[in-house]
Order: C-alpha cells, then structure tokens, then sequence
C-alpha cells in the first residue's frame, strides 16, 4: 500500500509598527522622547521625501555648502520587514555528488537559477541533515554556488550517497509517497529581513490535522516519527526555541489550536534563514489515498 501526502502552505504577516521616540516601559518603546513642532510631513519629487519641521530657539547656521535655521524635528525610525516562506519542490530533485565550502556539485544544474533558494540534503530520511541558502551563481552544467549554507548547527557533508539538492519555491508541496517500510520528508524554509530591535518569531499553525476524510495520520507523541507507525511530525533548524520542543524532538503542530514556535531571534535580523523538516510514517492499517494540510506560518514582531 502507498500513501502520499499534500500540505498547503498560507502565509500570513503581523507588520510592526513605526515608534518614535525614547521613552519605554514594561510594555512598550517609543524611539524618540519628542514631539512634532510642526512642518510638512509630504515634501516629496520623484528622487526625494524630506520630512521639515519649523519652530524652536532662534538662529542659524551656514557654511559654503548648506544653511541651517532653527527648529528640531523627531527622529524618524521607518521599521521594515520582509518575510517569505519557501517549500520544497520534490519535483526539482538532484542528485548531489559533492560540497566544498559553498559550492556545490551536482548531476546537473539546469534547473537552477541565480536566486533560487535551494536546500543541500545529506542521507535524505529520517536522519537526514540538511541546509539552505540562495544560489548566486551557476558557473557552470555540474555546480551552483550559494550565498551561504543555513543548517541546524550541524553542516551536511556530501559524498553522493542518498544526497540531494532541492529548489524551494511556491506556495504548495507535495511530499513523496510513503509506505508502511518507508518514511516521507519535506523541508519548508523562510527567510527574514526584520528591522525590530528586540527580534522576532515565526508560528506555525495548522488549520486541520494531516487526514484523508475522516481518516487522520495522527501528530507524534514520543518525539521520533517512526518508520511502520502512523505519525507526523517536524523539527526546526533553530536550536533555541524557548516555547515550544520544534527544537530537540521531532513535534506535531496540532489542530485548529494555539500557534506553536518554530524559530526565534532576538535582535534585528537581515537574511535570517531556518526551516522545518517534516516526516510522515504510515502502520499497516493506514488507508491508503491522498491526504492534505494547510500550515500557516506566522511572523510576529517581538515588542
């Protein structure tokens, strides 16, 4: 009997807000402790915003390259985030043959193009160690090369033995099938560009439990998903999760209920990389078919 498993992806972003001023409490910051004196917020041309303000003491300023008259405008502290999440496309699977420093050797390389996030995996299965990174060159059929290499504090070593690469791209990912004597693995990546001073996390939140109809593939309870019984689970490249166990067991998102913790950082963070590796196992007495779950991961500001 096989079985196979589809999971949707959604994505969902809780933006931060723009503070400014200096003042804080237990609960809140503002990066700036002054307040406007008025001015025009919208002096703006095609190449140019200024934000001007008029008022205080009177006087001026000037040397052979600028003038400057009175009045202090608050700082402006314009907080940006950029977030994205990459599945695994089982489809794009090429062979790895080798790995030095951060290139790549591979069966061939065309299907891979600058930019592409990628993952390098080492004895793919239930032990499998894997990395991302996003590819900046193809030099040439049988290589690509990667801005770096994201793994759980564990680097994969390539030898050609049960070792691939994978694209990461899209919004949906089919795992491969799965039998009771095999196990089925995916990786879901994101990268953040967060400017927040006290750092983030990602959640990830499953609208219903991995099932065909009725019939559910139940989440992991011993922390090992295991090769002959029904169970799904995954575990996260970040090493220091502080609420939830995605860090040091194999865990299961749940159903329907709170959203778990699958990464986590602490200051403002600029192509900040991590992933979860998913497993499915299937007993004997599985239904075989298709079965499906739609994962929503979460980006929350840590303020």
């Amino acid at each position: 009997m096989m079985f196979s498993g589809f999971i949707v992806l959604s994505l969902l972003i809780l933006a931060p807000f723009r503070a400014e001023s200096a003042m804080s409490s237990t609960n809140y910051e503002i990066q700036w402790d002054t307040v406007g004196s008025g001015g025009d917020d919208t002096s703006s041309s095609s190449s140019y915003e200024l934000r001007d303000s008029v008022g205080g003491l009177p006087g001026s300023g000037s040397s052979s390259t600028y003038e400057e008259n009175s009045g202090y405008r608050a700082g402006i502290y314009d907080q940006t985030v950029d977030y994205e999440i990459f599945p695994q496309d089982v489809n794009s699977q090429v062979a790895a043959t080798a790995l030095s420093g951060l290139t790549v050797s591979v069966t061939t390389s065309a299907g891979f193009t600058v930019g592409d996030m990628i993952a390098v995996v080492q004895d793919e299965g239930s032990s499998q160690v894997s990395a991302i990174g996003v590819v900046t060159s193809v030099p040439s059929g049988t290589s690509v090369v990667v801005d770096e290499l994201h793994d759980n504090g564990t680097a994969p070593t390539i030898d050609g033995s049960n070792d691939y690469v994978y694209e990461l791209t899209g919004s949906t990912m089919t795992l491969p099938s799965v039998s009771p004597t095999t196990l089925s693995t995916g990786i879901i990546g994101w990268n953040v560009n967060a400017e927040v001073g006290q750092g983030y996390s990602v959640y990830a939140l499953a609208e219903n439990v991995l099932t065909r109809g009725s019939n559910p593939i139940p989440d992991v309870t011993d922390g090992s998903v295991t090769i002959g019984s029904s169970e799904y689970g995954a575990r996260s490249s970040d090493s220091t999760l502080a609420s939830s166990t995605f860090d040091t067991q194999d865990t299961g998102f749940g159903s329907g209920s709170a959203p778990v913790q699958v990464a986590s950082r602490s200051g403002t963070s600029f192509a900040s990389r991590d992933f979860v590796h998913l497993k499915v196992a299937v007993g004997s007495s599985q239904e075989a078919g298709a079965y499906a779950q739609i994962l929503t991961f979460i980006f929350v500001g840590d303020y």
